[in-house]
């Protein structure tokens, strides 16, 4: 792809090729007691599935523009769904292929063979729970319950129910909107008094909003319903002809989004009138560490806010908590959305994990700070891998609560 250094994708390769080979090995070890025709349709089928994913990764690398550029996701979320399905396993079982040699070294083959075994039955696995994310997990839709206590919280706003959206792509969903309608259907089982979207609306482009307005517009809440951008709401990832074209986009899924009932807070802030109180509703645009754009102006968007209101932020990038909110505010309560949990996690125990957590030290779930929260939504929609593994598409429920009784 365009920006990537020759070196890094000889590397690629050149690790994709290893895999296919000791993995082949590894194959071929497993069936060698075979009949001699068989182990011919086997390894043709081996060779046929890893000739079709390596031309097609060859092809994405040769022709960058022509995907970067597309408007149809299609042929990208095919590509990388079917070198996942093909490499993860078999990188696991090349690893194995290797240990199974030194093994056979030390205790003989039939050790070796039992590895082998084992081996390709957890790749099976591997291919099966990938297979799963892609075409189950990334529809079940989970609500995510937070109970939130602060000292300072008006006593109007006991109780009070904030429901979070985040990230919902909707270009990752192809027209259809099963994950929507089943957003809709929960939140309404909840009645909300107040829903906030995190950003992140489409991919690049604003006819992704088509088709998806009546679903959008159902979307509510007993004070209303806000939003803010997140990083591909700007189509920065999109070469644009020119800058009106741009312009012409973001205003595109802007007015979607207002026709939709949503209020956008662009580096502002709102009061939200509850009964005799209020809360300061905070609102930038997107702000992360590089390449990713910073667009935020918190100062700007706090200008005017009453000093003992209580506020709440809401920031794309959860990297803006630790980075700006944390040493220049006072504020709360933060919301943030962005990482997806990396659409892949681990729970063990009741203790979740996602290797996002390399890339972004605040990826999912709840975090707090002396007397300050963020909350990181891991969103409804995907990029990149259209799947979600143990990182389910979220609806997040907060619940305030002036002071812990329980």
């Amino acid at each position: 792809m365009r920006g990537i250094p020759s070196s890094v994708l000889t590397l690629f390769f050149a690790f994709v090729f290893l895999v296919e080979l000791i993995s082949y090995l590894g194959f071929r070890q497993l069936i060698y007691q075979a009949t001699k025709k068989i182990q011919w349709y086997l390894s043709v089928l081996y060779f046929l599935i890893s000739l079709f994913t390596v031309g097609m990764l060859i092809y994405s690398f040769s022709n960058p523009e022509s995907i970067r550029q597309s408007r149809d996701y299609t042929f990208f979320n095919f590509v990388i769904v079917v070198s996942f399905l093909n490499l993860a396993p078999k990188s696991f079982f090349a690893l194995m292929t290797i240990l199974s040699y030194f093994m056979r070294w030390i205790t003989g083959i039939r050790v070796q063979i039992i590895t082998l075994v084992g081996s390709f039955l957890i790749g099976l696995g591997i291919f099966l729970v990938f297979s799963y994310g892609i075409f189950i997990g990334r529809y079940q839709v989970i609500i995510n319950r937070q109970d939130l206590y602060f000292d300072n919280l008006p006593a109007q706003l006991d109780s009070f129910k904030i429901v979070q959206l985040s990230d919902i792509h909707l270009g990752s969903f192809k027209n259809d909107p099963d994950v929507l309608k089943k957003t809709i259907k929960k939140i309404e089982t909840i009645q909300p008094d107040l829903l906030l979207f995190t950003g992140d609306i489409v991919n690049n482009f604003g006819e992704e909003m088509k088709g998806f307005e009546p679903y959008l517009k159902q979307l509510s809440a007993r004070y209303g319903k806000y939003t803010i951008q997140g990083n591909h709401d700007y189509g920065d990832y999109y070469e644009w002809p020119d800058s009106i074209s741009k312009r012409k986009n973001l205003e595109k899924i802007e007015s979607g989004l207002t026709q939709a009932g949503f209020k956008l807070l662009l580096n502002q802030w709102d009061r939200i009138v509850v009964k005799d109180t209020s809360i300061a509703l905070i609102g930038v645009e997107n702000w992360g560490h590089k390449p990713f754009p910073q667009y935020a102006n918190l100062n700007v968007a706090m200008k005017g806010v009453p000093a003992n209101s209580f506020k709440i932020l809401m920031s794309h990038d959860p990297a803006h908590w630790e980075a700006i909110v944390l040493p220049q505010t006072d504020i709360p309560l933060t919301l943030s959305g962005h990482t997806h949990g990396g659409q892949f996690g681990l729970k063990i125990a009741g203790i979740e994990f996602s290797p996002m957590y390399f890339v972004q030290k605040y990826w999912g779930g709840l975090y707090k700070s002396d007397n300050q929260y963020l909350y990181v939504n891991r969103g409804l929609g995907t990029i990149g891998f259209s799947g979600r593994i143990e990182m389910n598409p979220e609806i997040t429920l907060l619940t305030l609560f002036r002071t812990k009784t329980h």
